[in-house]
């Protein structure tokens, strides 16, 4: 007859505790990390791998005696009678005594001894196999959040290094488009002191003309009025020396 104990439920593989037909307790349950392996990455240092939970010995017993449903021994001889009659008739008892069928077999009181210890074994290891797992997870968080931080610090760099550049760009963009506005404007300037200086030649030619035009007519209008002062005179001469003639000519 066998005796089975109650399971537990959690999230690791449900242990067994009955004894089996040969008497012996079922094999010690394993126990798999929660976590599972990272993937590789240049930022996830190396991983600390916790060795898998070793159980306490479980205890062997000895093999016992298999029963019927009906608690008959089938495995034992036909009943032994150690009463025997004589031939005269008087009663004879004689015969080996019985052989103990529980001779070389555990008590129940040091089955349930033994299995207290087991139990009490077991919740030991079950204890320190869930420190070390919950040991096991700090660490991976601590080596996330070192990955995460040098991740952030990198990113950071990066930017920073990015921004850098993009404002050296945009000098030399500004620079660049300043030089061609002053080149620009020394074009425009130079262009203007040309216009300026061919407007200055042209007024001075042209005021040099109109000077040179006026004299001529100044010269023009003096000579045509003396020409003519002298002519009226020369004709009043000449008219007063015919009249004159005349006179004489009377006379």
């Amino acid at each position: 007859m066998s005796i089975q104990q109650p399971a537990m439920t959690s999230m690791m593989a449900a242990p067994t505790y009955g004894y089996g037909a040969s008497g012996t307790y079922a094999a010690a349950p394993t126990m798999t990390s929660m976590y599972a392996s990272p993937s590789a990455s240049m930022y996830t240092p190396a991983t600390t791998t916790v060795a898998a939970p070793q159980y306490v010995q479980q205890p062997q017993f000895a093999q016992p005696q298999a029963y019927s449903m009906e608690g008959q021994i089938y495995a034992s001889a036909a009943p032994v009678n150690y009463v025997t009659e004589s031939a005269g008739g008087a009663l004879v008892f004689g015969g080996a005594a019985p052989v103990k069928l529980t001779e070389g077999l555990v008590t129940p009181a040091k089955l349930e001894q033994e299995r207290l210890a087991y139990e009490k074994a077991l919740a030991a290891q079950l204890s320190k196999q869930s420190d070390a797992v919950f040991a096991e997870a700090a660490i991976k968080k601590q080596m996330l959040e070192q990955a995460t931080k040098t991740q952030l610090a990198q990113f950071q760099l990066q930017a920073e290094e990015q921004l850098k550049l993009s404002l050296l760009q945009v000098d030399s963009e500004a620079l660049m488009t300043v030089d061609g506005l002053k080149e620009a404007a020394i074009t425009q300037q130079t262009s203007r002191e040309e216009a300026a200086a061919r407007a200055v030649a042209d007024y001075n030619k042209k005021a040099a003309l109109d000077e040179y035009a006026q004299k001529s007519y100044d010269i023009q209008k003096s000579w045509v009025e003396k020409e003519t002062a002298l002519n009226a005179e020369y004709q009043k001469v000449m008219a007063d020396g015919s009249s004159a003639l005349r006179l004489t000519g009377h006379l």
